[in-house]
């Protein structure tokens, strides 16, 4: 008895060594491993891949190299508020379209100093003061 005794307290600390060790090495892989970035670094757009399927928008880690899906997509389709054409509202809508030309046609016309202003007053019309009478002295 007195030697397994012996034989465990001298065991012991060897195998607790090599469990240590191992356990360290381990722990080593998975850190160098792991990807050091704190977070996403890279958004890739949503694409369509060689299969025609839809690959949805991913977060790229430049790091590592890897990529995963960003969570971005939404079941939601769009709602469709207007559908078709109305013949009916084609009168207005031109009518509208040439009103806007005429006025950008006009505005045109006055800031390059051709446009038909206003006519000018006859110089007989306006009251001209004379100010060597208005001085105060």
């Amino acid at each position: 008895m007195a030697v397994a005794g012996v034989a465990v307290a001298i065991a012991a600390p060897i195998v607790g060594a090599a469990a240590l060790a191992v356990a360290g090495l381990g722990l080593g892989i998975y850190l160098m491993g792991r990807c050091r970035h704190p977070g996403p670094l890279g958004l890739l757009p949503p694409t369509v891949g060689d299969d025609g399927k839809r690959q949805p928008a991913q977060w790229y880690c430049d790091g590592c190299g890897r990529s995963w899906p960003a969570g971005l997509e939404s079941d939601r389709s769009p709602i469709v508020r207007f559908t078709g054409y109305d013949e009916s509202k084609l009168p207005a809508s031109a009518e509208r379209a040439a009103a806007a030309e005429r006025q950008r046609h006009v505005l045109a016309l006055k800031r390059a100093g051709l446009g038909a202003s206003r006519s000018e007053p006859a110089l007989g019309s306006h009251n001209i003061t004379s100010i060597s009478g208005r001085r105060a002295g």
